[in-house]
């Protein structure tokens, strides 16, 4: 009788694991991880822009920005793993949901502004591929310093400045900065029509506002390499 009760509930187990894994890569579920993973990404950009900004208020204040960083591993490796597991699966789920979409609404949605396929909506994919290589390569070059001329010797500040004062170095960031804000833009917008709040008079304002958030993040980020290469941030 035991036996039989344990096989039961090993069952129910077994269903509820597969229910859930047929969510997660359903048309509803892969909208809701690309949701919130495309929502980690945007609180790890905002919290790491905050962070690099410091830079401003000279070495020091920059240096001990990164020396408390270090002094919590945990989290900094928690982060590391999230973002190397994050965005594949962004851009996986990403590639699921617009399968799904194409498949189930081959007519297109009731309100459609056809003037909205841009370059960004087009490149998506690419844009998300460039920046999680330049993810990559940012590792690399600040936390392995296996790159960019780093040495263990400079403090992040240092490793900052001579970094950016590299052109083929300030030039890659420059462009994957202005992908991402493509890539960022445009996701905000979408997520507006994935949850429905689509209309002729919503449109023209998510459209407004997804362009201010994404590139109004690509020019705070774009001022840190240009401030070097302009002189006004140096040793």
């Amino acid at each position: 009788m035991a036996e039989a009760m344990e096989l039961q509930r090993n069952r129910r187990t077994d269903s509820m694991v597969g229910n859930l894994f047929r969510l997660m890569f359903g048309s509803i579920g892969s909208k809701i991880v690309m949701a919130l993973t495309g929502l980690g990404l945007w609180v790890f950009i905002v919290a790491h822009l905050a962070g690099n900004l410091t830079v401003y208020a000279g070495a020091e204040t920059f240096n001990q920005y990164a020396m408390k960083l270090h002094e919590t591993p945990q989290l900094l490796w928690a982060v590391r793993i999230a973002l190397l597991l994050g965005f594949p699966m962004h851009i996986f789920f990403a590639i699921r949901t617009a399968a799904f979409n194409k498949a189930a609404r081959p007519v297109g949605y009731a309100y459609a502004n056809k003037s909205r396929s841009t370059l960004a909506a087009k490149s998506m994919l690419l844009s998300g591929l460039v920046v999680l290589a330049f993810l990559l390569y940012h590792l690399a070059h600040f936390t392995y310093r296996v790159t960019g001329g780093a040495t263990d010797a400079q403090s992040p500040y240092q490793m900052l400045v001579t970094g950016f004062q590299q052109w083929p170095i300030a030039l890659f960031y420059i462009v994957a900065q202005v992908l991402l804000a493509m890539h960022l833009s445009h996701g905000l917008y979408s997520l507006f029509q994935h949850l429905g709040l689509w209309g002729r008079r919503w449109t023209p304002f998510v459209h407004v506002f997804a362009l201010v958030v994404g590139y109004g993040l690509c020019l705070a980020f774009l001022s840190i390499p240009l401030s070097v290469l302009s002189g006004l941030i140096k040793l």
